[in-house]
């Protein structure tokens, strides 16, 4: 048997260091009333339902997102890849530009029209998932909870095989290692496709059932 390391309490102020990375890194487009388009990045932001898929993101009530996702009840999920062009791109969308600004322009994005919904899709990156807001939470008062269903999703050509499985080495998403991280204002991210496959040492009947129930 291995031996039990020892381990650290962490102090509250420090919970946010150790949750690394936070999650997939993204881009948000929404529109406002006035169908004036905004960019926004964001690394709170996963998916929480399998069928139907639902993606949820946080976003604080002085953003330009949490107006216009009220106002229109739609938004994009827009997946950069790992590439420091592309982040660099991330970071400038994630810059304070006063409301009505078109983020996509000031960081040289191109704005792709989407499927169904009114918000764009961004070209340059590689995976978009259209979301309808499914319902919104507001916490701690300056906080609000969105969960949107995916009613359409499309994704570069040569990041998907024939079966509709995402070719990770081709996408490769990013994850944001977190606010806590960013006090010297250079924000960082770490690569998340790298795969492991892994089979189960337990050898009881769970192990050769088939799980229905979703993670």
């Amino acid at each position: 048997m291995k031996p039990i390391v020892n381990k650290v309490d962490v102090p509250a102020e420090h919970y946010d260091r150790l949750f690394i990375p936070v999650a997939c890194a993204v881009s948000i487009t929404t529109v406002d009333s006035a169908g004036r388009i905004n960019g926004a990045s964001f690394a709170t932001c996963v998916r929480v339902h399998h069928e139907p898929t639902c993606i949820a993101f946080c976003v604080d009530s002085h953003k330009d997102t949490y107006k216009n996702v009220l106002a229109t009840n739609q938004f994009v999920v827009n997946i950069p890849s790992f590439d420091r062009e592309i982040l660099e791109k991330v970071r400038t969308l994630g810059l304070p530009f006063p409301p009505g600004v078109n983020e996509l322009e000031k960081a040289g994005l191109t704005a792709l029209p989407s499927k169904v919904v009114k918000p764009p899709r961004i070209a340059e990156y590689k995976s978009h998932f259209e979301c309808q807001v499914e319902w919104t939470k507001e916490w701690f008062g300056t906080r609000l909870m969105v969960v949107g269903r995916v009613v359409a999703a499309s994704v570069d050509e040569d990041c998907i095989d024939a079966n509709g499985w995402a070719i990770l080495e081709k996408l490769r998403p990013a994850h944001y290692c977190g606010q806590a991280y960013s006090g010297d204002n250079k924000y960082r991210f770490v690569a998340s496709y790298e795969m492991m496959e892994i089979d189960t040492v337990f050898d009881g009947p769970e192990a050769t059932a088939k799980d229905t129930r979703k993670a």
